[in-house]
């Protein structure tokens, strides 16, 4: 396997940044357009499931380009998900979790506004916080727990009158605790 960049440079950072903020908007507002219009809807378990196969056939497929034969690959699968049942049992946990948590997010954008949802969805941040320090005994920085505070504060902010939720405000506290958290994970990286 190859070895991690360690210099990847501010500008590449930006624009990563930039590039999933804007992917994140657009992926919540296509999917409220989706669940909102007068059209017939479709199921949100079969749009999860084939999220969740195309992201197992990208997977499977950079594991065979990161093997190089198919000899290793095989080797590969068979001793990290066949040759490990009680592994594979705890990574399953999770992946139930997440996939009710995917559906549970087509429920939400069905009967909230996308700019509502998607600073509501920034919950989220704090838990992992807040379960990263309670449950792996990890510590925050000053600056990563004044990040998490002031984006509880901007969906406190949001949720107070939501219908005068504004979208500039919206993607103030979006831009804002993105950018904050995002400069506290390069102070302890």
């Amino acid at each position: 396997m190859a070895a991690p960049r360690d210099n990847v440079t501010l500008l590449f950072k930006l624009y990563c940044l930039a590039v999933m903020t804007v992917m994140a908007a657009a992926y919540t507002i296509a999917l409220r357009y989706t669940r909102t219009s007068d059209k017939e809807l479709y199921f949100s378990t079969t749009a999860v499931c084939i999220t969740e196969v195309i992201k197992l056939l990208l997977s499977v497929g950079i594991l065979a380009k990161e093997t190089g034969s198919l000899g290793r690959f095989k080797a590969s699968l068979r001793e990290n998900v066949l040759g490990s049942p009680k592994e594979l049992l705890k990574l399953s946990v999770p992946s139930l979790v997440y996939a009710v948590q995917n559906n549970m997010a087509f429920l939400a954008l069905s009967n909230l506004d996308a700019a509502v949802y998607q600073v509501t969805y920034q919950l989220k941040i704090p838990c992992t916080a807040l379960c990263t320090v309670l449950m792996l005994n990890r510590t925050l920085s000053k600056l990563q727990w004044v990040s998490v505070f002031m984006l509880c504060a901007g969906v406190t902010l949001v949720q107070w009158k939501p219908a005068q939720a504004t979208k500039v405000v919206f993607l103030q506290v979006l831009v804002a605790s993105t950018l904050l958290l995002w400069l506290s994970t390069q102070t302890t990286s």
